[in-house]
């Protein structure tokens, strides 16, 4: 999944709920899991009216790359963008038009299938891909600590159809369409659940238009409209659970968003960008809630360098009107919130040699509360944060060393109480720390290695932050050994702080993983692979109560035609 593909990144942890497509938290820089962005080809990805994104599993098959961005992007990105932003890169059509695709199997009746089809014919460029992937996965909690839930496997199935085109109309504009539709459906358990079946349908679909611009020389303009869709169905034995305030588990949520940007370089060494962007979300339970949420962004920014130094800095104002209805009758009937707030970044470089740079940001931002949280406490308010920032990297043709030290601050933090079901602004919680990774050659081995020290902590009520380590780390070395690229990594976490099923706190234990791999060309455009997860099948938690995947092997083969 997309969380075990960055686990090991620097600044990076996740938690999750048992197996693959359960709830599952992103961390970045140690900060709540709201409090970062994840873009698909630099659209923001929709969230539910809890603030959480809706593409935590995105299709591997579908990425050509992602960017990570760590630390305060507030003023760049706009709220949430506190802990950082995750870019996802789709596949773009180049070259001869041509097909790929690739199949996959492994442990607990594991598989996966792909294919897809792009190229570059003339002025036009696209790319499409279709595929299903299934798991019978394992028990989600564990059942000789929870005494009374489903011992029973909890499985997992997906599967999705998405693609892009784009024309260039003339030599400086081009104009595209994307479109993606994923399906889900992944089994979980409840604490003390007995017999029951739990499952958990979720559809999201969205469509973009965008186009790209050259104004003038040295002005690009680019907009894009996307319009957003999720439904969610919790089922129980199979029908809709009625577990919830307000009945039913059903859920849906409607984004619209709008995005004008701007990059003009005014001279070789000074750049400026500019834009707006407004997004409209609806979101709706049966018989539960409705909410609008209406958000307006002005931003600006300049880049300048000089010599030796570069400096950088960025201005965001925003925005929004959250309107929610309650249809229980539990809570005040219509519930209005207004926010805004201005978020800035300030930033320079220097450096000291042609290997060397050191930089430092000074940086604002801010989290507004979500649809949810206006419902069962309509006067609550954003959350506003501070960010320093000091770090040094190393570059050379075949190195590359950092290593960061990072502070940030948050105040009017939101927290949401699951006795009271409400949520409210409990004061400051921060995380400061160092960062560092490495990625070199050595006697033949390719070495990759990342570690933190961080101290997330909630400063009102003297107490950890829940699911996030004080240390995490890992360690990545492979060669080629006569055609055959070999390997291991290494994961470790120290111990976390962390709520159990009934909501008691505890301690999970530090742990660390094995995997290994290899990966053979078989020819020009096939390629072999396998691997070894969890070699020495380590039992952990990444949520406490929850269970893992022990020992796992799986092997793939990938047709990729050779351009």
């Amino acid at each position: 999944s997309l969380a075990d593909l960055l686990q090991g990144e620097a600044g990076f942890e996740f938690a999750r709920n048992g197996g693959r497509g359960a709830t599952t938290s992103f961390f970045l820089r140690g900060l709540d899991s709201v409090n970062l962005v994840i873009f698909v080809d630099g659209v923001r990805v929709q969230t539910d009216a809890i603030g959480s994104a809706t593409s935590n599993d995105f299709p591997l098959s579908q990425i050509e790359r992602i960017e990570i961005l760590r630390g305060n992007a507030t003023s760049l990105y706009g709220e949430a963008a506190v802990g950082g932003v995750i870019n996802i890169q789709t596949r773009r059509g180049q070259g001869v038009a041509a097909g790929y695709g690739e199949i996959s199997l492994g442990t607990r009746n594991t598989e996966s299938i792909s294919t897809g089809y792009g190229g570059q014919n003339d002025d036009t460029k696209f790319s499409m891909s279709i595929g299903q992937s299934g798991s019978s996965g394992f028990s989600a909690i564990n059942a000789k600590t929870n005494v009374g839930t489903n011992p029973d496997n909890d499985g997992y199935k997906s599967a999705y159809f998405g693609g892009n085109l784009e024309k260039n109309i003339e030599t400086n504009t081009s104009i595209g369409l994307r479109f993606n539709i994923r399906n889900a459906n992944t089994n979980y358990d409840k604490a003390s659940s007995g017999t029951d079946i739990n499952n958990f349908k979720t559809s999201n679909n969205s469509v973009g238009f965008f186009g790209r611009k050259l104004i003038i020389e040295n002005w690009i303009s680019n907009f894009d409209f996307s319009n957003s869709q999720y439904i969610y169905k919790d089922f129980k034995n199979g029908v809709l659970t009625t577990d919830y305030l307000g009945g039913a588990g059903y859920y849906e949520g409607n984004s619209n968003s709008f995005k004008w940007a701007n990059h003009y370089s005014i001279t070789r060494n000074f750049s400026t960008n500019f834009g707006i962007d407004k997004t409209l979300d609806t979101y709706r339970q049966t018989s539960g809630y409705e909410s609008t949420r209406n958000r307006f962004g002005l931003f600006s920014g300049v880049n300048y360098s000089i010599q030796d130094w570069s400096f950088q800095g960025n201005f965001r104002s925003d925005k929004f009107k959250t309107n929610t209805s309650d249809l229980t009758g539990s809570y005040s009937a219509i519930n209005s919130n207004k926010n805004q707030y201005n978020s800035w970044l300030i930033g320079g470089g220097y450096k000291l040699f042609d290997f060397l740079k050191i930089n430092s940001t000074l940086s604002t931002g801010f989290r507004a509360p979500t649809p949810f949280d206006v419902l069962r406490s309509p006067s609550i308010v954003s959350e506003t944060s501070r960010s320093q920032e000091v770090g040094l990297t190393y570059s050379d043709s075949t190195n590359l060393a950092k290593i960061a030290y990072f502070n940030t601050a948050i105040k009017n933090a939101i927290v949401y109480d699951d006795w009271t079901d409400t949520s409210s602004n409990v004061g400051e919680t921060r995380n400061k720390g160092v960062e560092a990774n490495l990625r070199t050659n050595f006697l033949g081995n390719s070495l990759k290695m990342a570690f933190v020290q961080q101290d997330p902590w909630n400063v009102t009520d003297g107490v950890a932050l829940k699911r996030r380590a004080k240390q995490y780390g890992s360690f990545d070395i492979s060669r080629s050994l006569q055609g055959v690229n070999v390997g291991a990594k290494l994961y470790a976490s120290s111990r976390r702080e962390d709520y159990d099923l009934s909501y008691s706190t505890v301690v999970t234990s530090g742990y660390s993983t094995w995997s290994f791999y290899a990966s053979s060309k078989l020819d020009n455009e096939f390629t072999a692979r396998i691997k070894l997860e969890n070699a020495f099948s380590r039992n952990y938690e990444l949520a406490s109560g929850y269970n893992t995947p022990g020992r796992g092997i799986y092997a793939s083969l990938q047709y990729q035609p050779k351009q």
